[in-house]
């Protein structure tokens, strides 16, 4: 039997480890339902178990705060997730729930980045031409982890609202 030395807290994450020195990460609501305290004893069995269920929570929590602190691309919230150490699956799963809650949609974030850097651009070059916009912002894009389609439909739409814009009619 394992026993739980500590469980240390760092914000809204914490570590649990045992006496085997041997450790996991895992959201404090993840603690609460699991009911673990500190020197608890429990079969190694059941920390197998525990660790992949905390996975799974930390890694749908750790993308959820990704998302809703920062604007970013389905493949940069999972490179963020496997530097934490979360394996592929419970990284897809996480990122498949937060995709279907509509809280990740890689078309919304590529036209919002759009918009920022066409406007950016704009101010900078005041001649810049489609298919010069289309060039740069389109590599930028996938240097960021969306595709070509989502990029080239993303860039399109924003250039298409600066050409309907009263502003950009001009006097």
């Amino acid at each position: 039997m394992l026993a739980i030395l500590s469980i240390t807290p760092t914000g809204s994450l914490s570590t649990v480890s045992f006496d085997d020195g041997t450790s996991f990460r895992c959201t404090r609501d993840f603690l609460r339902r699991s009911n673990i305290s500190r020197g608890q004893r429990i079969d190694p069995v059941f920390v197998d178990r525990l660790r992949e269920s905390a996975s799974y929570d930390l890694a749908l929590s750790e993308a959820d705060r990704l998302t809703r602190r920062n604007r970013y691309s389905r493949q940069e919230i999972a490179v963020k997730l496997r530097q934490t150490g979360i394996n592929d699956l419970d990284i897809k799963a996480a990122l498949d729930t937060l995709a279907g809650r509509g809280e990740l949609d890689d078309h919304q974030v590529a036209l919002d980045v759009a918009r920022r850097n066409l406007a950016r651009a704009i101010g900078r070059d005041p001649e810049l031409t489609w298919s010069r916009f289309r060039l740069l912002y389109g590599r930028r894009l996938a240097l960021r982890g969306f595709g070509a389609a989502e990029s080239s439909s993303a860039l399109r739409e924003a250039w298409s609202e600066l050409e309907h814009s009263p502003l950009a009619r001009g006097p």
